[in-house]
């Protein structure tokens, strides 16, 4: 009788083990609640990488947005008084017409903007590079003759920019170098125009990842000297304590921010070379944006590269000389885009 009611005790003990177990398997929540099984399925959260820079954006609602590309004045007289160039994403300076050269400065957050301008008139050039960047072109005015016609037949959203959004300073230079704009000034055009309901495709450079390095080290480049023209010269120094390069003019005295003081500084330079002729009026600049060899400058180091682009429409497109995806450091870019008859010079 004994042994009986042992092994009926034994039983109904086994059942019991057997429905826990059975209970614990079908609530797996119970069993991630421990602390081991937990750190298991910890998960980093996710990334919003700026395309323009390859860095971190403080907010997930910002990404996929259209950036913003303001034309910059860059004639000598008027150069002490630019602001913003050294807070874009990415400046890109090219001849337009009689020798002088224009900047295009392009940010991917407008909130990012403390001040930006001198802002000048549309060239067909930037045209082509803001639509490739998916980009709202801002501008005073427009070249009548030759962009004007262009600017129909492609998908560009450009603006030029009125007094709601932008203010005149007197600052002791001619009508025409006066025009600057702001970050609140620009946030407040997204919203008004329904910008920040667009839908964007950025597309720029293969940024090197997990913080490996990307410097070139074919040869050393402290200091670069790129000419555009006889008279428009832009010179380059290497910080080594700052990784980055300071913006100079022809003679070598580095630009500073009128309102802030500070120099401008860029981790990555590019230099590509084209092709360029006159149109028919032999005066505005027809620049070819298809491809060509160029230079990739980063980190003291520098290396020969290939670029293309193509139509408005297409983004540029970085190799190496045999053909490789170039990768690219983290951080803002200075992009010349030069005659290749012109010979730039570094050490």
């Amino acid at each position: 009788m004994f042994s009986r009611r042992m092994l009926s005790f034994i039983l109904a003990l086994c059942l019991i083990i057997s429905f826990s177990a059975c209970k614990d398997a079908d609530n797996p929540a119970e069993i991630e609640s421990t602390p081991q099984n937990s750190e298991q399925v910890t998960e980093q959260a996710p990334a919003y990488i700026n395309p323009l820079t390859g860095e971190a954006l403080d907010s997930a609602d910002k990404l996929g947005k259209k950036p913003v590309a303001f034309t910059i004045n860059n004639v000598d007289v008027a150069q002490k008084v630019q602001s913003g160039v050294g807070d874009a994403d990415i400046i890109f300076e090219t001849e337009v017409e009689g020798g002088i050269t224009r900047l295009l400065a392009v940010f991917y957050d407008p909130a990012k903007i403390k001040t930006i301008g001198t802002i000048r008139s549309l060239r067909i050039v930037y045209s082509d590079i803001a639509c490739g960047l998916d980009a709202i072109m801002v501008h005073n005015g427009i070249d009548p003759a030759y962009c004007a016609p262009y600017v129909k037949t492609i998908s560009l959203v450009r603006d030029s920019i009125g007094s709601a959004y932008s203010y005149r300073e007197k600052n002791g230079l001619a009508y025409e170098h006066t025009l600057y704009s702001s970050g609140d000034r620009i946030t407040k055009m997204y919203s008004d125009k329904k910008y920040s309901d667009m839908k964007g495709d950025t597309k720029w450079v293969s940024f090197e990842k997990d913080d490996k390095s990307a410097t070139p080290t074919d040869a050393v480049c402290t200091s670069l000297k790129v000419p555009f023209s006889s008279s428009s010269v832009t010179n380059f120094t290497y910080d080594s304590e700052k990784n980055k390069y300071i913006r100079a003019n022809s003679k070598n005295v580095p630009f500073t921010d009128c309102k802030t003081g500070e120099k401008e500084l860029f981790t990555n330079v590019f230099v590509l070379k084209t092709t360029m002729s006159y149109y028919s009026n032999n005066y505005h600049r027809n620049i070819s944006l298809s491809g060509g060899s160029g230079y990739y400058i980063s980190g003291g180091g520098i290396k020969e590269i290939k670029w293309t682009k193509g139509s408005a429409s297409d983004p540029f497109k970085f190799t190496t000389i045999d053909g490789a995806e170039l990768k690219v450091n983290t951080g803002n870019s200075y992009v010349c885009i030069v005659n290749d008859t012109k010979e730039i010079s570094y050490e």
